[in-house]
């Protein structure tokens, strides 16, 4: 795990509730700090919300 990834968040935005778990978990485990949203209009609204 690389420690300059803790500083960094991912957004992972798909339909599928798998692929997003699954992209999370891959990620965290490098140590990114992942959001996820289900389609554009959540991820936009939570890109409001935590100012990434």
């Amino acid at each position: 795990m690389d420690s300059q990834n803790k500083s960094l968040k991912i957004m992972v935005v798909d339909d599928s509730k798998t692929i997003r778990r699954t992209a999370e978990t891959l990620l965290q485990r490098e140590g990114f700090n992942v959001i996820t949203a289900e389609d554009g209009f959540e991820a936009l609204a939570k890109i409001a919300n935590q100012k990434p």
